[in-house]
């Protein structure tokens, strides 16, 4: 899982990376065009024992071993004051010996007494004069003054030049092509440790892996995100994705719980802006298309949306039912032709939603329509918000959670669960709705959030589609305030 995730952030922040890659060449590029052109050239010197005569072969390994112990400290005597002091004057420069050190390097392989020293400056001529410059004041400060006898006598010690220095034809620095090298690998490594921090520390939710990474609840299907669409589809309209996905959702719906008396369902959301109002309406469109008769009841009386989107009447609905005002039958509202819904738009905005909703006549108005309707379909506010959903959870059958793509954190989806937990409630499923059809959190096309098939509800327990108009011309049965109280005492008289 945690693999996949990391692959998934590199599809995800690949432009993020390339940015980044970019920059560290744009900057390698920069490096070598603000550095100035320097010109090398190298020379290699010898330093070997003093061959005396009538030597012995033991006398030469002995004098061999004495140059190879004292190479290191020949080195540093190659960029030391005492041999550029005389380099300086020579040519006339105007720099310290510090100065000219840094432009100055001697070096040896493990073993060989031969020295290379290289120079660097602004000309290839200056370059090989500083460097022949250089050998000559080696050679003499080793051998005229450090390892010349106390007696008088000859040095021990012969340097040699192997070869001289010759001016270069193309400068050593700048290096373009390793400065852009270097900015490429800099940059991309940058990148990728960017986009793998912020890919780790994003907690929200974008798939359905993200989703059961956090809870056992099945989810029931995903809705692409099309620009530009109509967010309500049509009644047996063209198979376009985001029609098919919520004839998918009605698929799973139907698996995903072997109870026969969930057929009223609370949809909501953990925050707002999930899509939870139209994912109830398209729910209920297709489930409409099926066959089974379906009312839909806005019960968000706070930012009522349901009527705005099917073009209703929404002053006339719930609250005015729930307060006794207007009778059920009046508040209902028909939408569409084929395939009609029956809406039950929000009314009046009270000032007292939740004592609304959590009252008995709430519960009366559902078990009215649950016995007249296949389907009953209630949109509430989001759980996080305030605890409208989580009371209207205690009347219906199940709740199904909308959870909107790059909209919620896994934080607010666990606190959404915990609410609904507080009060008994377990979501019968989640909708990942919003959800990209491109890139690496595009919904699977191969039926990847299909659930465990289980029994379908029973016919004998699902009323028809005549038997359920019928019962709406003629009324439901009343309610008996005095057999209600006996036989569920939570309900009240409703005014059909």
């Amino acid at each position: 899982m945690e693999l996949k995730r990391l692959a998934r952030i590199l599809r995800k922040r690949w432009i993020l990376i390339v940015a980044f890659t970019l920059l560290g060449v744009v900057g390698g590029a920069a490096a070598a065009l603000l550095t100035p052109v320097q010109y090398q050239a190298s020379t290699r010197v010898f330093v070997a024992a003093q061959i005396q005569i009538g030597s012995t072969p033991g006398d030469l390994v002995q004098g061999n071993n004495f140059v190879v112990q004292k190479l290191p400290y020949y080195l540093d005597v190659a960029t030391s004051p005492r041999v550029l002091d005389p380099v300086i004057t020579s040519l006339g420069l105007n720099e310290t010996a510090a100065n000219l050190a840094e432009r100055v390097t001697a070096t040896t392989q493990p073993g060989s007494a031969v020295i290379e020293i290289t120079a660097l400056a602004s000309t290839a001529d200056a370059a090989q004069q500083l460097a022949e410059a250089v050998s000559e004041s080696f050679t003499d400060v080793v051998i005229n003054q450090l390892e010349t006898p106390a007696d008088g006598g000859a040095s021990p010690v012969t340097v040699g030049v192997l070869d001289p220095a010759v001016v270069p034809d193309n400068p050593a620095l700048p290096q373009l092509y390793l400065n852009l090298a270097v900015g490429l690998l800099i940059g991309l490594l940058v990148g990728l440790v960017t986009a793998f921090l912020i890919g780790l520390l994003d907690r929200r939710i974008y798939n359905r892996d993200d989703i059961e990474r956090l809870t056992v609840v099945p989810v029931l299907g995903g809705i692409p995100l099309e620009a530009h669409a109509n967010p309500i589809i049509t009644p047996d309209g063209p198979a376009t994705a985001r029609a098919e996905a919520f004839r998918v959702l009605r698929t799973n719906l139907e698996f995903a719980d072997a109870d026969t008396s969930r057929r009223s369902l609370v949809v909501t959301s953990s925050v707002t802006g999930e899509g939870k109002t139209t994912t109830l309406v398209n729910l209920a469109i297709v489930l409409a298309e099926s066959g089974a008769t379906v009312a839909v009841i806005d019960a968000d009386l706070r930012t009522p949306r349901l009527a705005d989107y099917l073009g209703l009447d929404p002053d006339r609905g719930l609250t005015d039912v729930l307060v006794g005002d207007v009778p059920l039958k009046d508040s209902l509202q028909s939408w569409g032709t084929l395939h009609p819904l029956t809406v039950l738009s929000s009314g009046k905005i009270p000032t007292n939603p939740s004592e609304l909703l959590g009252s008995t006549a709430m519960g009366t108005v559902l078990d009215v329509l649950s016995s007249s309707y296949d389907y009953v379909l209630i949109d509430a506010p989001p759980v996080l918000a305030v605890t409208d959903a989580a009371v209207l959870s205690r009347w219906t059958g199940g709740t199904v959670l909308v959870v909107g793509a790059n909209r919620v954190s896994e934080a607010e989806l666990l606190a959404a669960f915990d609410a609904l937990e507080a009060v008994g409630t377990t979501p019968l499923g989640v909708v990942l709705a919003m959800v990209p059809t491109r890139g690496p959190d595009a919904l699977v096309r191969d039926g990847g959030f299909a659930v465990s098939p289980r029994p379908p509800l029973r016919p004998s327990l699902r009323p028809s589609r005549s038997t359920a108009a019928a019962a709406i011309d003629r009324g439901p049965t009343p309610v008996d305030s005095d057999t209600s109280s006996t036989d569920n005492p939570t309900h009240t008289r409703v005014t059909w």
